[in-house]
């Protein structure tokens, strides 16, 4: 202990008294001090674990050429399974705007819905991240980002996709660059030119032309607020995909910004009860192009795939859907106004080789194939064949309603279910009649699982999608599930003794071909969309069988598919 020392005169002697000072810090008990010398330990090595993690990733955004920024992507092309050009897509027609054509209404209800406090932060929302971090925390997962309009823009310019704390970081690192290399403006504008708005629109004005037909400076308040409104859902809440959606985010973004002050209420009122008139949709595309470009706009609103310069490689084989079209011209010809719908799916993977989704592509934007649901009456027949084999009783040839009848009350809808069959589905012997509505996917996917031993394959369109360096984003492998005994699925062929069925329901609206082979399922519907009765049913039936059968051959007759 520290100790003072006194000298007293006291004659020819000095005496020396030793006095201790009590200090504060002797009075703290030792615990307390230990506890307090190993926090202090622990917050620097915190400090100097955090100032080197900053530098780290400071050095790591630094390898990115931040002049990228304002560079938008090249078009996204879509190949077919052998690698030729079907389409170029997204980016091909991407027009850029100046800040100048960005009106103020459009600023102010984007920065209302995605990021409120974008003029004062310097390119992160520390007290957002915070927040964030907590709720991570909290769901024991990457739930929450707080991402800025900043960190938004970084992302997609750099495609960072990782759900994962290294990517926010450097997110975060290559925001801060971003800022301090470009004003509140540049960034705004590279922003709106950059992101998607849903339905093949990339960059605000590709988005407002192709849903309003008008420029960005020409757009309204309700319009600017249903393209803002867009941007967290592209697919989900694009008005082609879903009007009531858009309509729902629009109002809420007028929402906000009354509350914020921004716009009056009688505003925001006038604004929500805005009639939205959409442009029709003006690029010409075949069936299986408008198919592909659904698959891959589902597949990129889902991700944070850069925004252009990429490859997809879709299932679609050329050759196939050439004769595939063909053949349903000729079929068609003879009958105005019928329509037409088929696919063609490979068993063995799920990949679909053929698609068509109506008599004119171009002149009927429906996809009758994936969308359009109607009694497929007797082609029902092989699967009710093979659900009896699978409950273990005797199929009777030609009579599908006596066959199910030996089944339990339910389990025909039970095991159609398993197949991929969505219903609804009727009780009775009407199901056995196939008084069931269905599409061609559907059909065609069930007559995979058939062919397939009874493995249900995931179908699919999109092969792989690959960027501007060939590095592989995404790939399907093949995936199946055993919905069916392999003896069961054997039996819908055994029992028919063919391979393509072509028949028409009970009221003559709907003709279905079907085709079932160890390479390739057919489905194929003809029937108008205002179900009536189709003119000389007989001599189409036979034009469907010749069809179904040289489509499915190696080597097609010459002359058979041609106008």
């Amino acid at each position: 202990m520290p100790f003072i020392v006194f000298v007293i005169p006291s004659g020819r002697r000095m005496t020396w008294i030793d006095h201790e000072e009590p200090r504060l810090i002797d009075q703290i008990p030792p615990w307390v001090r230990a506890a307090f010398r190993l926090a202090l330990r622990f917050a620097v090595i915190a400090l100097l674990i955090g100032a080197l993690i900053i530098v780290f990733y400071f050095l790591q955004a630094s390898r990115f050429a931040i002049s990228e920024v304002q560079k938008m992507p090249e078009r996204t092309i879509l190949l077919d399974s052998e690698g030729k050009e079907l389409a170029a897509v997204h980016g091909s027609s991407r027009r850029l705007i100046s800040r100048e054509d960005i009106p103020d209404h459009l600023v102010k209800a984007l920065v209302a819905r995605e990021d409120r406090s974008y003029f004062e932060h310097g390119g992160v929302h520390l007290r957002g991240i915070a927040r964030a971090f907590i709720r991570n925390l909290i769901d024991r997962g990457y739930t929450q980002g707080a991402s800025t309009l900043t960190m938004q823009l970084a992302r997609n310019t750099f495609n960072l996709r990782e759900q994962t704390i290294h990517r926010k970081l450097l997110e975060i690192a290559i925001s801060y660059r971003i800022e301090s290399n470009f004003s509140k403006d540049e960034i705004l504008t590279a922003y709106l030119n950059r992101i998607y708005f849903g339905s093949g629109a990339w960059g605000i004005e590709q988005a407002a032309r192709s849903y309003f037909g008008k420029s960005t400076r020409e757009l309204t308040l309700a319009e600017s607020a249903l393209l803002v409104g867009i941007i967290r859902a592209p697919h989900d809440f694009s008005p082609r995909n879903s009007l009531k959606s858009a309509l729902r985010e629009r109002n809420q973004v007028l929402t906000t910004l009354a509350s914020l002050g921004e716009i009056s209420s009688e505003q925001a009122k006038a604004s929500k009860e805005a009639a939205i008139h959409l442009m029709p949709e003006k690029e010409a595309k075949t069936d299986a192009i408008r198919c592909v470009r659904r698959h891959l706009n589902e597949l990129l609103a889902k991700s944070d795939y850069s925004l252009g310069g990429l490859t997809a490689t879709s299932t679609i084989s050329s050759n196939l859907q050439d004769r595939a079209k063909a053949g349903v011209s000729k079929l068609l010809s003879p009958h105005p106004d019928l329509q037409a719908a088929l696919v063609a799916i490979e068993p063995s993977s799920g990949a679909i080789r053929a698609v068509i989704t109506a008599r004119d592509a171009n002149a009927s934007q429906f996809n009758r194939a994936f969308d359009t649901r109607r009694q497929i009456g007797p082609v029902f027949e092989p699967f009710v064949y093979a659900f009896s084999v699978e409950r273990g009783a005797l199929p009777i040839p030609r009579q599908p309603v006596q066959t199910a009848r030996q089944l339990p009350k339910g389990e025909l809808a039970r095991l159609a279910k398993r197949l991929g069959f969505k219903g609804p589905f009727t009780e009775g012997d009407d199901l056995a009649r196939g008084n069931l509505q269905t599409t061609c996917l559907e059909v065609a996917t069930a007559l995979a699982s058939l062919a397939n031993q009874g493995e249900k394959p995931r179908t699919y369109l999109i092969e792989k999608l690959q960027d501007e360096d060939d590095e592989i984003l995404f790939k399907n492998e093949p995936s199946h599930k055993l919905v069916l005994d392999a003896r069961a699925a054997s039996a819908a062929t055994d029992t028919t003794r063919q391979d393509s069925w072509v028949s028409l329901n009970a009221p003559k609206n709907d003709l279905w071909g079907i085709h079932l082979s160890d390479d390739l399922v057919v489905a194929l519907w003809l029937g108008f969309d205002n179900p009536k009765s189709i003119p000389a049913p007989d001599s189409l039936t036979l034009s469907v069988e010749t069809f179904l059968e040289n489509l499915s051959a190696p080597d097609p007759l010459p002359g058979n598919l041609e106008h």
